[in-house]
């Protein structure tokens, strides 16, 4: 993936619309790219795409690739 900076051009990782990237920030050591379709992203260690940010906090951002770790959501319905 090319240099990313406020402004680029990007596709999201969690809705996959066409959006860009308006803030930049670091949360532990780790880029978190707030987007201008309002989620935040974060850079996929394996494969270098931008993927959800799975965190439940602002604090921090921990990449969640559908690509690479799986989907995200379980679908399987356990009604037992």
């Amino acid at each position: 993936m090319s240099t990313l900076e406020v402004g680029t051009k990007v596709k999201c990782g969690i809705c996959g619309k066409d959006t860009e990237i308006t803030l930049i920030s670091e949360r532990h050591g780790i880029p978190a790219y707030d987007l201008k379709c309002w989620h935040r992203n974060a850079i996929c260690p394996s494969c270098g795409e931008l993927a959800r940010d799975k965190s439940d906090t602002v604090q921090e951002v921990i990449p969640h690739c559908e690509k690479c770790d799986g989907p995200f959501y379980d679908d399987d319905e356990d009604d037992d």
